[in-house]
């Protein structure tokens, strides 16, 4: 996080910017002109059915980021459709958690899915989180 990233709860949101938050791109509550059609990337990677959904994206990024909240990590957008999320205490090597969540389209199917990438900590530790969160996302 830089030193000019105000922190609200467990959200760190930029201090400028023209997007629209998630949330209001869904609900269309955007006071800024309309945003960039932007696709999420269509990749190939390892998925199972509970990390893939025919909901939109942005509906999936909305799922995503109220079940973060509920696990208390903190999270910033990166990207429409990417997220780099955090977990535990940064002074402490041993439960600090810091991975990234992708909403992306399956080439050759009609679905959406997620794709999760440790950045750092241990990879039991991200085995667990990563578990937890599709365990209780609604896709």
């Amino acid at each position: 996080m830089g030193a000019n990233t105000p922190v609200t709860g467990h959200v760190v949101q930029p201090s400028v910017s023209s997007k629209p938050t998630v949330q209001e791109a869904v609900n269309g509550l955007s006071t800024s002109p309309a945003p960039s059609v932007e696709e999420p990337r269509s990749l190939r990677f390892t998925w199972s059915m509970k990390t893939t959904s025919v909901l939109e994206p942005d509906a999936i990024m909305v799922e995503i980021c109220a079940v973060l909240t509920r696990h208390d990590c903190r999270y910033e957008t990166v990207s429409q459709y990417t997220l780099m999320c955090w977990h535990g205490d940064e002074n402490s090597p041993e439960a600090y958690l810091q991975w990234e969540m992708e909403v992306c389209r399956l080439p050759r199917l009609s679905l959406n899915g997620i794709r999760f990438r440790r950045i750092a900590g241990s990879a039991i530790s991200f085995k667990n989180i990563a578990t937890k969160i599709t365990n209780d996302l609604k896709l």
